[in-house]
């Protein structure tokens, strides 16, 4: 039963106008090798070397393929028919895209045309100057030493003439399984696995497997690769050969391979007859007729028709073309357009070519103007106008350097005292242990820069820091490796310890106490000022950490948006390591200064609040110490008001019972108390604003503002090389890109014609 098909009937050949015009911009793409990027519907004739290939195409096409052995096919042969007013044939090659610019335009530049088809001695000599510009050795000759017997060009032959059918079909290299020795090798046997593989395993093809009626088709290996590409069997065609040759009581077997019974394929098998040798001389009608007749007996008889010879191979294979690129067509153009934006959106961020020192110039410049730009904005916390905030939080860098900055001065505020102070109110205790432990003289002396905190009473009092880390993830040092050699590494001390202040300060005095008369040695106070304040020391270089890393994460985030090449972005980040790193080091430094300054410099300070906060703690300590003193009297002319008075006597033996030793211990805490806080809130001040912000943040020579144009301008030309420089891979990159946008914009002008 003939199978029908919507391509049948109408136009030449069966085929309408529209049905042309989609064959003939499926061989012009096929022409831009459009099919390495978007498979192509096409028909493709595998099989092995003796498996009757070549007198297939010649029936198909009507070329005189050669048949002996050293005459194999070297390459990819595509076959164009094309029904035309004129007769003509056109040879030119399609060169391999693996092939250098020079090396292709040279085959492009390969053509033969004949008005007539070529004989069996003129299609050899075309072969064989095909096969010189390809490199190859000519059909029936030797390879020469060096030289490879296959090619991955393509040999496109275009026949055209009235009583051509539309049809375009792709004969690759038959495979083999033994080399023949001083033609082929084992490396030619992987290469033609690997041509017939690249054309049978697109979607887009169907595969004309032709296989001897004679040998056992589980023995076949073309059968078994297209089993492995189409599993299912949709788009394999079989087409039986040699059927005159089959051994008598054998015809069952191959009939029933072609009636669907054993092997089954979806798109089912042909049978066709080989010329015997003795019709190698006739013409293709006479062979057409002796295949007809040989059919026409028994036992092929029983046979439907449109399973039968050449011919019925012929409309069958139009026919699923045509189906299959009706099919197709649209889709093509749809992931035409989806792959050309894909490779001009990778080519766009491969940037500008690189391959000179002025285009590395422009490039690094165009990377640092941007860099400068979004830093700008992120400075300014100016968020809205860039996508890189919202995608990528981390970016917001003044957001996280105020809360960096808070964080220090809640920290300082919380667990900067080495001992708390005494709240006014708080009752005196001077009860003494009669032997003190070893800890508690430790901690009634001066500390120095190396001792650690005291154990003894300690309460951390600060877990806001653990949950900003969370809250912002804050770097860690781990994070950064580089950095191991430049930060601190300083580590948050523990609270401060709640008690025992008045006592740490008197023994502090006794342990200081000069010739002075009445009055107290002023180096007492700047001892106690000194231990008071050591752990600002480690708070502050943790917090000049904390920002360095959160501006090293920033350089580098940034860095890696904007410059998509790793390799590029890796040597950059190295170019600019060393200036990055000694900026970071002044921060450090200048925070260094700052706490020198406050902790062992003069204490000094002009600020009113001293005095007003000395005044009123001297008020306040003497108001708690009459408190206990103090009776309610009832004035006489008013006896429902009371004034609290403190007896004369009380207030003379009040202050008249105090040590010498006790006064001072109380005014060294008063002043050491309200020094403290002004002292704190100038120190906490001039680390935000001098060493963090100016420094490492806002300030002109910051490390946000090493990679800007001036610095591309004083590099190198080796340095533009090493960094800007396009490395091997890179540059193939870009040349494929290029070359697939110059085919899919060629394309598509195709398939706008």
């Amino acid at each position: 039963m003939k199978i029908k098909s919507e391509s049948e009937g109408g136009g030449e050949g069966g085929l309408g106008l529209g049905d042309r015009i989609l064959l003939d911009k499926t061989d012009k793409l096929r022409e831009l090798n459009f099919g390495d990027f978007i498979p192509l519907p096409q028909l493709v004739v595998v099989g092995d070397q003796s498996s009757g290939k070549s007198s297939v195409l010649e029936g198909v096409t009507g070329l005189p393929f050669p048949r002996d052995s050293g005459l194999c096919t070297r390459f990819a042969t595509q076959i164009t028919l094309r029904r035309g007013p004129k007769v003509s044939t056109v040879v030119t090659i399609i060169p391999s895209p693996s092939k250098t610019e020079a090396e292709q335009a040279e085959l492009r530049g390969f053509r033969r045309e004949r008005e007539d088809p070529p004989d069996g001695d003129d299609f050899i000599e075309i072969l064989r100057e095909a096969c010189h510009a390809m490199g190859l050795s000519g059909p029936g000759q030797s390879p020469e030493s060096g030289q490879s017997a296959f090619s991955e060009d393509i040999l496109k032959i275009e026949l055209s003439g009235p009583q051509r059918d539309h049809l375009t079909v792709i004969d690759v290299p038959g495979i083999f399984r033994t080399p023949t020795a001083g033609i082929t090798t084992k490396e030619d046997m992987k290469l033609v696995r690997r041509i017939v593989h690249s054309y049978i395993k697109d979607e887009n093809t169907i595969i004309l497997a032709v296989v001897p009626a004679p040998v056992d088709i589980a023995t076949q290996e073309i059968l078994t690769m297209a089993d492995e590409v189409d599993p299912a069997g949709v788009r394999t065609l079989g087409v039986l050969t040699k059927p005159d040759l089959v051994d008598k009581g054998g015809e069952r077997n191959v009939i029933d391979l072609v009636e669907d019974k054993r092997h089954p394929l979806v798109l089912g098998y042909c049978i066709v007859k080989n010329r015997s040798q003795q019709e190698i001389a006739l013409k293709s009608a006479d062979r057409n007729r002796a295949e007809t007749e040989f059919f026409s007996n028994p036992p092929w008889d029983c046979l439907a028709k449109d399973r039968v010879g050449i011919s019925a191979l012929k409309e069958r294979l139009r026919v699923l073309l045509m189906d299959l690129t009706r099919k197709v067509f649209p889709l093509i153009k749809v992931k035409l357009g989806e792959r050309l934006a894909a490779a001009e959106k990778a080519l766009t961020a491969l940037g500008q070519d690189r391959d000179t020192k002025d285009n590395q110039h422009r490039y690094l410049q165009g990377l640092a103007t941007e860099f400068q730009k979004v830093t700008d904005l992120a400075l300014r916390a100016d968020y809205g106008h860039h996508e890189f905030f919202s995608r990528y939080p981390k970016l917001r860098l003044a957001t996280l350097v105020v809360h960096l900055f808070e964080q220090l001065s809640r920290d300082l505020e919380r667990n900067g005292l080495s001992v708390r102070f005494r709240d006014p109110s708080e009752k005196q205790d001077d009860s003494r242990p009669s032997s003190p432990s070893p800890v508690e003289l430790a901690n009634a002396l001066p500390f120095n820069d190396k001792q650690e905190s005291p154990e003894a009473g300690i309460v951390n009092e600060s877990p806001s820091a653990g949950n900003l880390n969370r809250m912002y993830d804050i770097p860690d040092i781990s994070d950064y490796s580089e950095l191991s050699g430049v930060l601190s590494g300083a580590s948050e001390p523990a609270g401060s310890k709640s008690t025992g202040i008045f006592e740490w300060i008197r023994d502090q005095y006794k342990a200081s106490r000069g010739f002075e008369l009445a009055s107290f040695n002023p180096a007492v106070l700047a001892g106690l000022w000194k231990s008071q304040s050591w752990k600002w020391e480690p708070i502050t270089f943790g917090h000049i950490d904390k920002v360095i890393l959160v501006v090293h994460r920033f350089v580098i985030g940034l860095l890696n948006l904007i410059c998509p090449d790793k390799r590029v972005c890796s040597s950059l980040l190295a170019v600019l390591e060393d200036e990055l790193h000694e900026r970071y080091r002044r921060a450090i430094v200048h925070a260094n200064f700052i706490i020198g300054v406050e902790r062992s410099g003069t204490m000094i300070t002009l600020n009113h609040y001293l005095s007003d906060n000395l005044e009123k703690a001297r008020r306040e300590r003497v108001k708690n110490s009459m408190l206990p003193h103090a009776v309610q009297y009832r004035q006489k002319n008013d006896h429902e008001k009371t004034t609290t008075v403190v007896p004369l006597d009380s207030i003379v033996h009040q202050t008249s019972s105090i040590s010498n030793a006790e006064h001072t211990t109380q005014e060294l805490h008063d002043i050491l108390k309200s020094y403290y806080k002004v002292a704190r809130k100038r120190f906490v001040d001039n680390i935000c604003t001098q060493a963090s912000d100016y420094h490492l943040v806002t300030g002109p020579s910051s490390p946000l503002r090493v990679f800007t144009p001036a610095f591309v301008a004083g590099l190198s030309t080796e340095q533009l090389e090493w960094v800007a420089g396009e490395d091997s891979g890179t540059r193939r990159r870009r040349e494929t890109l290029q070359h697939e946008i110059k085919c899919m914009r060629e394309a598509r002008k195709v398939l706008m014609v």
